[in-house]
């Protein structure tokens, strides 16, 4: 079964230009992939949004995410920087024909109550269907709105349309849900987005959460995460497509950008292939025949003293090793 694959910003992070690294990724076999918004400032001020979307499309990349923003909330903290990356995100999204624009929960101490953000979502969520957007709402175990199932009660209660919420492997699982309470605490029309990372049971000693998120997010299937499970739960709530792979650790950071994205993608869909493979019928036996002579490159066996096969000789397609059952 083939899947659609969105690389998340850190995983296709490097030193190379922008037009080379997009089309690292689609080279990959990747589908779609999220901007940073020091991405976005770069292409605005060098080569322009029209053109960015001219490489994306030859690089096969349909699905366009962009963010995260910060403090699109009002607050003391909140900059006219933050109204201007506001903006970029904005016309960035109606030039590349953006799926989504991705907005953080509030970070700093202690922390806005959620209560008092859901008008300002209602704007942001507005204005990110002015450009065809969907806005969607990343929750963090250290921000205001820590667990998924606070964050999926937040943009129910606001009750946008085209307010979703985006569901970090990562994220969720470190700030304590589990399968059975995000299956039961999550709706299902709020869930707009998934990424996808493995990592240890626990946070490595001497790093904090944000610290482990920056730095230890392994390959999907290389940790200790039920993701496979995690898939399936997520499919359960009605979510499809485009599957997020969000890779960051040093050794990753190291290699070719070409290899770290083929490893990436490779992996995800190995988890992906366990998942659809739950609960499906057994594959069924190799066929024990020989296979039609006008299907192989079949050339019988040239008997020698005693009946032993001549060196060199094939034996019969389809014949079987007697101890391990494979083909010979």
């Amino acid at each position: 079964m083939e899947h659609d694959l969105l690389a998340t910003s850190w995983t296709w992070a490097g030193d190379e230009t922008i037009r080379e690294r997009v089309h690292a990724v689609g080279a990959a076999g990747f589908a779609g992939l999220s901007l940073s918004l020091d991405d976005l400032h770069e292409v605005r001020a060098t080569t322009g949004f029209a053109e960015l979307r001219r490489v994306l499309d030859g690089a096969g990349i349909v699905w366009v995410q962009l963010g995260p923003l910060d403090r699109w909330w009002t607050c003391t903290s909140r900059t006219d920087d933050d109204d201007a990356d506001r903006g970029v995100v904005l016309e960035a999204a109606a030039a590349l024909r953006a799926w989504q624009v991705i907005a953080r929960a509030d970070t700093s101490l202690p922390g806005a109550s959620p209560i008092t953000m859901a008008d300002d979502w209602t704007v942001l969520a507005d204005q990110a269907a002015t450009v065809g957007a969907q806005l969607v709402l990343e929750p963090e175990p250290w921000s205001n709105l820590p667990t998924i199932e606070r964050a999926a009660r937040f943009v129910a209660a606001a009750g946008h349309p085209n307010g979703g919420l985006l569901l970090d492997a990562m994220h969720a699982l470190r700030g304590g849900s589990t399968l059975a309470s995000i299956r039961q605490g999550v709706a299902p029309t709020t869930l707009a987005a998934v990424e996808l990372s493995d990592g240890l049971l626990h946070t490595p000693s001497g790093m904090t959460l944000s610290e482990e998120a920056r730095e230890a997010r392994y390959l999907p299937g290389a940790g200790a995460w039920d993701l496979p499970g995690l898939v399936r739960t997520v499919r359960e709530l009605g979510f499809d497509e485009p599957w997020g792979v969000e890779v960051r650790t040093p050794g990753h950071r190291a290699m070719p950008i070409g290899d770290a994205l083929r490893t990436a993608a490779a992996a995800t869909r190995a988890v992906l292939d366990a998942a659809d493979a739950y609960g499906a019928p057994a594959a069924p036996a190799m066929p024990s025949s020989p296979a039609p002579t006008s299907a192989v490159d079949f050339e019988p066996p040239h008997p020698g003293p005693h009946g032993a096969t001549q060196p060199g000789s094939r034996r019969p397609a389809g014949r079987r090793d007697a101890d391990t059952g494979t083909p010979a």
